[in-house]
């Protein structure tokens, strides 16, 4: 043990050295004001009505309110590798494997947000002293959070690729049943009972509320099993993990390393093919496919995918503003040897990142073609550029001035609150502009939108300059803060 608690401690300093060094201090207190005044004000008041409804014998709020709980566990679990050790880490130290699982375990409360969601998850058991039996339903409460976290474990302990397609898995499963429920009521109703069903909430308000041995012994095995299974998924794949080599792939020679033309061709593939891997890429296909599904029933409009495209260049705020994240000191160096400019450089990762986009966005101008034809592809394409090269425009200098390191397969730490509402608001508003010139049918709209597209390209080209300027100057800062 006295080997665990050194190397947390000198663990400790290095995750508080990385989180000065990287800024990140603005980022926890945004997250962390923002958490407390939940808990100080919201919290209670949910916990009250909880209470009151668990004593009259129902559970709506407290099923949405452990739902919630444990989506939080996850997102905390996601936070980032830079909140806990690493497996590449943890092959340094020469301790057994029991005692890197409990460093591993030990290092996730380094951040403030895992404490916040600890001390919320404690008072959420408090609405279950009105239940007919407080500890049984407290007790299931616990199994259910320490499975949560267990499977938040297990998912990050499996191999890269495994624990990067399950996540695209769920995120494609729940695209697909959110596209389905809004095509028509009926399907809405059959999912709303299927989520019912398979709801872990109602295991535990089940304990808490059992009237025979059997309403006991079902959801207390049934959250005792599920949690014991994710946690020796945990131990089984976490001494696998530290045997397992570096993820970074080696070099090897492609012979399609020139398949894109010009002097940035394969700069170009190289930066889409690293962008592709960043999660937050793909949070951005969820409002595509619930418009591609809605425009196959009587609610699909070409407004609604129009405003799809704006919504989906929005959520992908944290790429387009951090474009140098997956870089590292080394890599950085290397781009000293080609006879490139800063401005060059961010223009490779800007039409690598374009690609990635297209893909996101090609299912609704298919549907657009077939829906509204030409008329309504030229739209789709003027919206989505425009919002695209607006989100660009501001992220190519918030990535150099504020970069932050990435993570491939992982999801990227977002700014702080104000920066990123700022991007949104910058990024979507030349995107919302077009939307509504084309609805208010102006003799003046064309005129109206072709001067924005021409002020949107002066701004990208006149940010393109100035942020490939400032990143020739910053260039030995930004290394470091990308350590």
């Amino acid at each position: 043990m006295a080997g665990v608690a050194i190397t947390l401690r000198y663990e400790w300093r290095g995750f508080r050295r990385r989180m000065l060094r990287r800024r990140q201090v603005r980022f926890y207190l945004t997250v962390l004001t923002l958490g407390g005044a939940f808990m100080t004000f919201t919290l209670p008041a949910l916990l009250s009505q909880a209470s009151g409804e668990l004593a009259a014998g129902q559970t709506a709020s407290i099923h949405r309110l452990l739902i919630g709980l444990c989506v939080l566990w996850l997102a905390v679990l996601s936070e980032g590798r830079d909140g806990n050790v690493t497996s590449q880490r943890l092959r340094r130290f020469p301790l057994d494997v029991p005692s890197l699982i409990a460093i591993r375990l030990l290092s996730l409360w380094f951040s403030p947000i895992v404490w916040m969601a600890t001390i919320a998850s404690v008072m959420s058991l408090s609405p279950f002293l009105s239940a007919r039996h407080p500890l049984l339903g407290s007790l299931c409460a616990v199994l259910l959070f320490a499975a949560t976290v267990g499977l938040g474990m297990s998912v990050s302990a499996l191999p890269t690729s495994l624990s990067t397609g399950i996540v695209v898995a769920v995120v494609g499963i729940a695209s697909f049943v959110s596209g389905l429920a809004t095509v028509s009521d009926d399907w809405a109703s059959y999912v709303r009972t299927g989520l019912a069903m398979i709801n872990p909430g109602a295991l535990v308000t089940t304990g808490a509320m059992a009237v025979t041995p059997f309403e006991v012994v079902i959801p207390l095995g049934t959250l005792a099993l599920g949690g014991a299974t994710v946690w020796w998924v945990f131990l089984w794949a976490f001494p696998r993990s530290l045997e397992a080599k570096g993820t970074r792939p080696s070099a090897r020679r492609s012979r399609r390393v020139t398949w894109l033309p010009g002097r940035f061709g394969p700069l170009i593939q190289k930066e889409h093919r690293s962008v592709i891997t960043i999660l937050d890429l793909w949070m951005g296909v969820l409002p595509v496919l619930a418009a591609t599904a809605l425009s196959f029933s009587a609610l699909g409009s070409a407004t609604l995918r129009l405003s799809a495209l704006v919504i989906t260049c929005a959520l992908n705020v944290n790429v387009t503003s951090n474009c140098l994240g997956l870089d590292r000191p080394a890599g950085l160096t290397r781009y000293l040897i080609f006879p490139l400019r800063g401005r060059d450089l961010l223009l490779a990762k800007n039409m690598g990142l374009a690609g990635a986009v297209a893909v996101q966005v090609a299912p609704l101008l298919v549907v657009g073609i077939w829906k509204g034809g030409v008329a309504e592809l030229g739209a789709a394409l003027i919206v989505a550029g425009v919002s695209l090269l607006g989100h660009l425009a501001w992220g190519n200098i918030v990535s150099v001035f504020e970069p932050r390191r990435a993570e491939p397969y992982g999801f990227v730490q977002g700014t702080d609150l104000v920066t990123t509402v700022v991007s949104m608001v910058l990024g979507g508003a030349p995107g919302v502009a077009v939307i509504m010139l084309l609805l208010s049918a102006s003799p003046l709209a064309a005129l109206a939108i072709a001067a924005i597209v021409l002020g949107t390209m002066a701004s990208y080209y006149r940010s393109l300059g100035y942020a490939g300027a400032s990143l020739e100057r910053r260039f030995e800062i930004i290394s470091r803060q990308l350590a």
